[in-house]
């Protein structure tokens, strides 16, 4: 009984091993680029409802009073930090977190 295999078989089926690999590393990475950008997504929306909280606390302004235009603004602003603070180094990490907790279920 001869099993042995010619090159040309051996290196088709190295080949498509090292192809698999490639694309399973490739589908890794995209996994983890994904879920990294769902944690900071996650930690912006945090950030912001907890900045929109925050401002609820603050007593009206006498002089300007409240207008549609001021609570747009500061809407606006507001998730402009949310979105500037997770995206930083000097984050307050509940992504991170977030991210090292399930990086293992990928």
């Amino acid at each position: 009984m001869d099993i042995s295999l010619d090159n040309k078989d051996y290196l088709n089926n190295i080949s498509k091993v090292n192809n698999s690999d490639k694309a399973n590393t490739f589908k890794a990475k995209k996994d983890e680029k994904a879920l990294k950008e769902a944690c900071q997504g996650f930690e912006e929306v945090f950030l912001n409802t907890m900045m929109k909280s925050m401002r609820a606390t603050i007593p009206e302004d006498p002089l300007l009073g409240k207008s549609q235009g001021m609570d747009i603004y500061t809407s606006l602003h507001d998730q402009y930090l949310a979105q500037q603070i997770s995206k930083s180094e000097n984050s307050t990490g509940i992504g991170e977190y977030l991210y090292r907790q399930l990086q293992d279920s990928l």
